[in-house]
């Protein structure tokens, strides 16, 4: 296996499964008996540094009728459909020719298939399917002009069993993050948890080969890598705090508002309360002198 590009932010997850042979492991896990062991498969996962902004995880091609494209995440996200899009388009960009696509005969390209795999500490199902047309912001009308479905895949332990069982270096990536999780719960710092699970793993024959070539580097991708997914649920929490505070505000205002109302209604009854009381007074006196004259004649 290659060592990683340092010019491109990989993952452990997106290094282990960097080569053709691993590919096709990862996708006939999940897609098992499609295609014959020796099916060539070609990597296409988008490294330029042009897009490094917008780079996917593993993008490869199998047989030349198929694209796959997968994405590993720690965290959830729903705009996978919108995000997968765009990464097929600069695939197909680099399959198809500008000559070709403005002829007059039909192109024929691969078949997408995109592919999720989750393995974040927040809860999820076994298997979610993020479709594009969920994002619409508007209905259409019948069958969408344009989709893109999404297959989500909870890869923590005890879930997908079946999917994870069919692909060694799956299995062991999976192993290996919960003995990591595992040492953290105990108290250990990350750098401590990893090494333990690094030593573990290779004891147990699990990713040994890979753990022993690559341990150093396995710290740091997965520091940059947990570091970031910790960095963004901190600005989640902080930005639902701030929203929450700011409603807060609104609905202290509004609050303050009908207090404010609520006193100046309390100020007019009590004022029409007084005239009704002098009107009554008024109206005792008249029935008095009403009363007298009526003595007097």
């Amino acid at each position: 296996m290659s060592k990683p590009n340092r010019n491109y932010n990989s993952g452990m997850f997106t290094h282990l499964f960097g080569e053709p042979d691993k590919e096709f492991e990862l996708y006939n896990a999940v897609a098992p008996g499609r295609f014959p062991p020796d099916t060539p498969v070609k990597d296409m996962t988008l490294k330029d540094a042009l897009y490094m902004d917008r780079v996917n995880d593993l993008s490869f091609l199998v047989g030349d009728v198929l694209i796959v494209l997968f994405e590993h995440q720690g965290s959830i996200n729903e705009n996978m459909p919108l995000r997968d899009l765009i990464y097929c388009g600069r695939v197909y960009e680099m399959l198809v020719s500008n000559a070709s696509m403005y002829s007059e005969n039909r192109v024929t390209v691969p078949t997408p298939e995109f592919y999720v795999l989750y393995n974040g500490k927040k809860e999820f199902p076994e298997k979610a399917v993020y479709r594009l047309s969920d994002s619409f912001a508007v209905a259409p009308e019948g069958e969408p002009a344009l989709e893109l479905v999404v297959n989500v895949f909870n890869v923590n332990e005890g879930f997908n069993k079946d999917i994870i069982s069919r692909s060694e270096t799956l299995s062991g990536y999976v192993t290996f993050v919960s003995k990591v999780r595992e040492y953290e719960k105990s108290g250990m710092t990350r750098g401590d948890a990893v090494g333990n699970a690094v030593k573990d793993c290779i004891s147990l024959g699990i990713l040994a080969e890979y753990l022993e070539k690559y341990a150093s580097e396995v710290l740091n991708m997965l520091f940059q890598e947990w570091n970031w997914d910790d960095a963004k649920d901190v600005w989640q929490r902080e930005a639902e705090e701030r929203e929450r505070d700011k409603w807060q505000s609104v609905v202290a205002d509004q609050d303050a508002k009908l207090a404010d109302q609520d006193a100046k209604l309390a100020d007019q009854d009590a004022k029409l309360a007084d005239r009704d009381a002098k009107l009554a007074d008024k109206d005792a006196i008249i029935a008095q002198l009403r009363a007298q004259l009526s003595i007097a004649h």
